[in-house]
């Protein structure tokens, strides 16, 4: 039975095919006049669904994560599944994914509930179009507290262990008043309220004392568990573990007693609940939040998810409901331009950093007549009109490679009025959005509030596109590591069916500067070469792709010095220095004397490196400034090719003097075996010819003695 699984490596899902799989998702309420209550009975419309999940479809969005509210929980519970028969099926014939969330009504009889989720699982136990089951979207205390467990099942938080511990909070006489004034849940007994009660109440001291510690600036909730101020509350956080994993004994043993393989989940959005042991009984993590509009409120989101990857390292971690409004809870218009910066960075963000994936909150705004903060979340206004986001999300459908496929993501403080602009690398194309956004790689600068500009890189050109008008400055030797910086850069407009007009010429080196506009196609190529004297700083080697490698030692301290010398050049990588005698031509070592020394060096120029280059600083900082400079002037080596004595490979045919000596060669001060390889066959991959030839003479590849005379065998 081919479902949704867990990645081998445990960061992400695979789909039926066992592909890897980003969940790029969104919640589904309704249709705009229906939100809340699709399930209804006179509200109900599969045409309107359908038309829905198209659009869902059509504009990149692979999941569709859906509710079971208690309309629908009734009719299931008399087997009556024609609704949400139809609506899977609905989304399999638009190739979305869903997650079912079960018990929308956050029901507290817990048999009743398994009872129910085994009806559902039984049902759909090999349909691949569901990814998994959500148990519950967002328990809280009140959910763990007050439900009605399976007899045999007695969660720590209704028994009397917090009372031992921390004493009374709330003394028994005041409960029968606090369950009659509702302060209470009215279905528990009196020895159950009393525990109820002084549970809360000291729950909602942690809080306090975790929020205070956050204030600090300390750490997050997190850092607080595992710090000694957390030390007090640790029979309380025992306690909330324990009950967690009862309930979700009493919610899964019925489920997996079905048969049920599909992944199983529970929504937390309290991460005191989120973050607790208990939750590696699921198959991955899912968690809600919403924050504010700023770059505070953007790194609170980042810091709960990692948060969540610190305490599950070994499970995929999907946030299943995100996302800003169109308008502000003081009921203020919110730019569409904003939110889909701010939405389109955060799918970034967790794509880049091996996330799950995530789900938007939500498909459609809510046409019900009111211009509140929570009816304003969608994709797409009344009347089916696309928000920048679904354009966005479109394009991320487009272009994003599969999930193990790595990226890096950047968010900064660049413009008061957007908060944020990012970054989104992958190896082939780069995303920008914002407002104004620079680096030493480019500069943009949107028209508007914020727009995304979009990057991608061929061996011999480099294609732009946006959505939103602006400007993008670049150098494009900082993208296309072949780029030769003595020709000029040409940019094109591109019109249907490949025909382009050009627009401008640059020099060589200078910023290429493009006035975008969306759904505009611009190509920026290498342009002729001036006849007019390059300085010799940039004539420079450049090896073909696979001949260079940057050879790293001590790479927790000096690997990020070495990142932006790689986006630039994009060498091999490798941290063994033993792999590269005889495999590269041209080495970069960025690493001391001491951790590589200088005979290894030796041994590799020996064995076939043209060039062997160590670029190393006082300290990690020193090094980066040495590299980032090379990097910025698109200069591969320190030394100029004059320098380094490379000349370029002799057209194919043509004969090389060999010093007068026919089929020999007699070795020079400074040669190498690639070195004569380079001069008497036009190229150094040929240097093993020399040395199997000659193994009467040289022991070793890297020990060449002056005056000795060497045998040319013919190129075969």
């Amino acid at each position: 039975m081919a479902l949704v699984k867990v990645s081998a490596n445990k960061q992400y899902l695979t789909n039926p095919q066992g592909n890897p799989f980003f969940v790029l998702g969104v919640n589904y309420n309704g249709y705009f006049d229906r939100t809340w209550q699709m399930w209804a009975a006179n509200l109900f419309d599969a045409d309107l669904i359908a038309r829905d999940f198209r659009k869902a479809h059509l504009n990149g969005f692979n999941t569709i994560r859906l509710r079971i509210d208690e309309t629908l929980s009734k009719e299931l519970s008399q087997d009556k599944f024609a609704k949400l028969e139809q609506v899977l099926s609905l989304a399999q014939k638009h190739e979305l994914m869903v997650i079912l969330t079960l018990n929308g009504n956050h029901a507290l009889d817990l048999n009743q509930v398994g009872e129910l989720d085994t009806k559902i699982v039984t049902r759909y136990k090999s349909m691949p179009t569901i990814i998994g089951y959500d148990l519950e979207n967002e328990p809280t205390f009140y959910h763990l507290a007050a439900a009605n467990y399976p007899a045999d099942a007695r969660p720590a938080i209704q028994t009397s262990q917090l009372i031992d511990h921390y004493g009374v909070r709330v003394e028994r006489k005041q409960v029968a008043e606090l369950q009659r004034r509702r302060h209470i849940p009215d279905n528990l007994d009196e020895e159950t309220a009393f525990y109820y009660i002084n549970g809360l109440h000291l729950f909602r001291e942690y809080e306090a004392a975790a929020k205070a510690y956050e204030q600090t600036g300390q750490g997050v909730l997190f850092d607080f568990l595992i710090s000694e101020e957390a030390a007090p509350w640790h029979p309380l956080i025992g306690v909330l573990d324990s009950t967690i994993e009862t309930w979700l004994q009493a919610r899964l043993a019925p489920i997996r007693a079905a048969g049920c393989e599909h992944l199983l989940t529970v929504s937390w959005n309290w991460p005191h609940l989120a973050l607790l042991p208990a939750n590696r009984a699921l198959d991955f993590q899912s968690y809600h939040q919403f924050a504010p509009l700023s770059l505070a409120g953007f790194n609170t989101n980042l810091s709960q998810l990692q948060s969540l990857r610190r305490s599950f390292p070994d499970h995929p971690i999907v946030l299943s409901e995100f996302g800003w409004s169109n308008f502000s809870p003081t009921r203020q218009p919110v730019d569409v331009e904003l939110t889909a910066l701010y939405e389109g960075a955060m799918f970034g963000f967790l794509r880049a950093n091996g996330f799950g994936g995530g789900c938007k909150f939500m498909l459609n705004d809510a046409q019900d007549g009111t211009q509140s903060e929570e009816s304003n979340f969608g994709a797409f206004k009344v009347g089916d009109e696309a928000k920048p986001i679904a354009d966005l999300v479109s394009r991320f459908a487009q272009d994003w490679p599969e999930a193990e496929r790595p990226a890096i993501f950047f968010a900064t403080l660049r413009d008061l009025d957007t908060g944020i602009a990012y970054r989104f690398d992958f190896p082939e194309q780069v995303t920008v959005g914002g407002h104004t956004y620079q680096d030493n790689a480019l500069s943009w600068k949107a028209e508007g509030v914020a727009a995304h500009c979009f990057l991608k890189r061929e061996p011999n050109q480099l294609i732009i596109e946006a959505h939103g008008a602006g400007q993008l400055s670049i150098d494009p030797a900082n993208f296309i590591p072949i780029w030769n910086l003595a020709h000029e850069a040409d940019l094109y407009r591109v019109y249907n069916d490949d025909a382009r007009t050009k627009q401008s010429t640059f020099a060589p080196q200078a910023s290429v500067v493009v006035n975008v506009r969306p759904g505009a196609k611009y190509v920026v190529t290498l342009g002729a070469k001036p006849t007019l004297n390059l300085p010799d700083t940039i004539l420079q080697a450049e090896p073909k792709h696979g001949e260079h490698v940057i050879l790293v030692a001590d790479s927790n301290n000096y690997l990020p010095a070495c990142l932006k010398y790689i986006r630039r050049f994009n060498p091999d990588l490798t941290f063994v220095p033993d792999e590269v005698p005889g495999r590269w031509a041209f080495v970069t070592v960025v690493a001391s004397s001491d951790k590589i020394a200088d005979d290894l060096l030796d041994t590799m120029r020996g064995m076939g490196a043209l060039v062997v280059e160590r670029i190393i600083g006082e300290n990690p900082r020193a090094t980066q400034t040495i590299l980032d400079d090379l990097a910025s002037r698109g200069q591969r080596f320190l030394m100029p090719m004059a320098s380094l004595g490379l000349q370029e490979e002799p057209p194919t045919g043509t004969s090389v003097p060999l010093n007068g000596m026919g089929k020999a060669y007699m070795v020079q001060p400074g040669d190498t075996l690639s070195k004569i390889a380079q001069r008497v066959y036009g190229s150094f991959q040929y240097w093993r010819l020399i040395f199997e030839a000659n193994q009467d003479k040289l022991a070793d590849p890297s020990l060449l003695r002056v005056g000795v005379s060497l045998r040319i065998p013919e190129r075969e």
